[in-house]
């Protein structure tokens, strides 16, 4: 059986590449890791953690007033 085909698009790399990858520098995903590596290894702490936040963040804001039921809150009844 010959090797993987550098040029298919239908190279899965969870399968064939479990042990490192097999195709080396023909690999039509390495381009896009070196620009990942290179982007996290030259970007600060805080702007990561505030992209990751900002992933996590709704859609939309909330449409009502979340601290609304302080409204009816007394103290000593």
């Amino acid at each position: 059986m010959a090797g993987p085909d550098p040029q298919s698009f239908e190279h899965d790399c969870a399968t064939l590449c479990r042990d490192g990858c097999v195709l080396g520098e023909a690999c039509p995903h390495r381009e896009a890791a070196r620009r990942a590596v290179d982007f996290i290894m030259n970007t600060d702490w805080e702007t990561l953690m505030r992209l990751a936040e900002s992933r996590n963040l709704p859609k939309t804001p909330p449409q009502e007033d979340p601290l609304q039921f302080l409204e009816n809150y007394r103290l000593g009844g």
